[in-house]
């Protein structure tokens, strides 16, 4: 009796073991998607405070100087931003625009384009209200002003 007991052996078997791994997969692959969401918003959080400083800076111009910045090209760094970054989150562009958006008046925003890379909001239009956010897809507009100005292109506040 003493015999057998001693080769008995303890553990797990090997279906207990694929149990388990396929229980850690499928949490592993409701989890990950959660995660993935908090790590976009944290970055887009990123992005808006960004953002918000480029605009202040964008302010601070138009008190030197009269007038906002000349529009520039996406990635460009435009005249009297210096709170300009040089690696956007997400691998994404900025983009500051100052255009003529009709009936004499112009419109100054900040934007940045997303995981693609490419505008996916509409030009020379007002996209969202001055000191406001606004989606469009995964890009992030936000509006600085909105003024009447002599000149369509928008160089002349």
């Amino acid at each position: 009796m003493k015999k057998r007991l001693a080769n008995q052996q303890s553990g797990f078997t090997l279906i207990e073991l694929l149990v388990v791994i396929v229980i850690l997969g499928v949490l592993s692959a409701l989890a990950y998607p959660a995660y993935a969401s908090m790590v976009r918003q944290a970055r887009y959080a990123e992005v808006k405070q960004q953002m918000g400083a480029m605009a202040k800076d964008a302010q601070i111009y138009l008190v030197e100087k009269g007038t906002y910045p000349a529009d520039t090209n996406p990635g460009r760094q435009p005249a009297g931003i210096t709170n300009w970054p040089d690696n956007p989150p997400l691998n994404g562009v900025y983009d500051y625009d100052h255009w003529g958006v009709g009936g004499g008046k112009c419109y100054v925003q900040i934007s940045f384009n997303g995981d693609n890379g490419q505008r996916d909001y509409p030009v020379h239009q007002v996209n969202t209200d001055p000191q406001t956010f606004q989606e469009f897809e995964d890009d992030l507009v936000l509006g600085v002003d909105l003024y009447d100005c002599t000149i369509a292109q928008g160089a002349i506040r």
